[in-house]
């Protein structure tokens, strides 16, 4: 069981660069290809959720 069950948060490692942690409405980098393609944080905790 996580230590922070209510954190909803991404860590996003991209070469070259530190890692960032993404909270709620930041949008995630994604592919040069998916570039008209923008995603949140909290869009991908809503995929994930059970229903």
């Amino acid at each position: 069981m996580s230590a922070f069950p209510n954190n909803k948060s991404v860590m996003v490692f991209q070469p070259n660069k530190l890692p960032e942690v993404k909270y709620d409405t930041d949008i995630l980098p994604v592919l040069e290809v998916l570039a008209d393609w923008q995603v949140q944080t909290a869009d991908i905790f809503s995929f994930l959720k059970i229903k």
